[in-house]
């Protein structure tokens, strides 16, 4: 695939992605998964309320990372990160003004104080350089002329919440997502392929455990509409009994 003047000024500004395999939010646990994925899940699930770009999810994963690789944060200071991230890149990425998105409890009291948002966004701002604009992988496929539709969509989330995959840089990502989707023979480098074929098999794998849940469900749901129906013929069985006269 020849790159046209667009790809490579991408190329020239795309920074290269802060990873330190030693950081211990990337450390995979007995699930499966590390603790950078469950907080991106849960800024991802925060996101579905605003309607925002997708370009401002990819913004803010790309602060959580490099953050991360920073700064030593506990796990109480999780959430303020991931949502001062967000708010930080909605303000950067989208055309409508937006306040400071804070949190609060189920008895709507504010999880943070004014002052700790207002740290954290400084913080964030710092440690990225002052430069919050950077390339994501929708830029390129863009820049490739690849329709952002609902497929591409679900992929670049998906990748985005799997730090096994999204540590690949955004050229090769963008480029394994064409060779995913794409039924034209393209001549792709092997690194390219292989990467293509890990995100099919991850995503096999993560659809393979869906079923799995639904059908454990299913299961489940099953017994207890079988002990329901017990119950209710139990009972009935005893209210259709004639009442015995007892002896006085």
């Amino acid at each position: 695939m020849a790159y046209s003047s667009i790809i490579r000024d991408l190329l020239n500004r795309e920074k290269s992605k802060p990873i330190n395999k030693l950081n211990e939010f990337y450390q995979i646990d007995s699930q499966g998964i590390c603790r950078r994925d469950i907080l991106v899940q849960w800024i991802v699930a925060q996101a579905s309320q605003f309607g925002h770009s997708l370009k401002t999810l990819e913004l803010a994963v790309i602060y959580i990372d490099t953050y991360l690789n920073y700064f030593k944060i506990t796990q109480e200071y999780l959430q303020l990160l991931g949502i001062s991230a967000y708010s930080l890149a909605s303000k950067f990425n989208e055309t409508n003004m937006m306040n400071q998105i804070k949190l609060y409890d189920s008895k709507g009291q504010s999880l943070y104080q004014n002052r700790d948002y207002d740290e954290m966004e400084e913080q964030i701002v710092k440690v990225m350089g002052f430069q919050l604009n950077h390339i994501t992988s929708s830029d390129y496929l863009m820049a490739m002329n690849i329709e952002i539709n609902e497929n591409i969509q679900s992929l670049l989330m998906f990748i985005l919440l799997d730090f096994d995959i999204y540590k690949n840089s955004h050229i090769e990502l963008a480029l394994a997502i064409v060779a995913y989707t794409q039924d034209k023979q393209i001549l792709f480098t092997d690194q390219i392929i292989k990467l293509s074929q890990f995100i099919h098999h991850k995503v096999l794998r993560t659809q393979e455990v869906e079923i799995a849940k639904q059908q454990q469900e299913d299961s489940k749901s099953k017994i207890r509409k079988q002990q329901i129906n017990k119950k209710i013929s139990k009972n009935k069985g005893l209210s259709q009994q004639k009442p015995q006269k007892q002896s006085i």
